[in-house]
């Protein structure tokens, strides 16, 4: 009987380290887990960011391709000023143009003069 509980005691002692063991082995996992998943949050919010920027960035984009084909509107109906009702724009808005506009608009001037 005594050399069976010795047996069952030295048993026990391995069994008891090797718990403790894997008892430290596991705290070590979850440390590292919850390492992992902080850095992880940490990167996810970064690319958030990111695609909150480029979609940003995007709208800029399509917002001042409006104002471009807009100003090219206007650059044809300047062209159409110029050629058709012989206003010439310039930086002042010169009297020459508003009387060229009144008379267009009275009727008394004709196409080209």
């Amino acid at each position: 009987m005594k050399f069976s509980h010795h047996n069952v005691k030295e048993a026990y002692e391995t069994l008891k380290g090797q718990t403790q063991h894997l008892q430290d082995r596991l705290s070590i996992c979850i440390e590292t887990t919850k390492l992992v998943e902080a850095k992880y949050e940490g990167k996810q919010r970064v690319l958030n960011k990111y695609i909150d920027e480029v979609a940003e960035l995007k709208r800029d984009s399509a917002e001042k391709e409006k104002k471009i084909n807009k100003l090219q509107s206007y650059h044809a109906s300047s062209y159409i000023l110029e050629r058709i009702f012989n206003i010439i724009p310039d930086d002042n808005g010169s009297e020459k143009n508003k009387k060229n506009w009144s008379r267009i608009s009275s009727g008394t001037t004709t196409v080209g003069g």
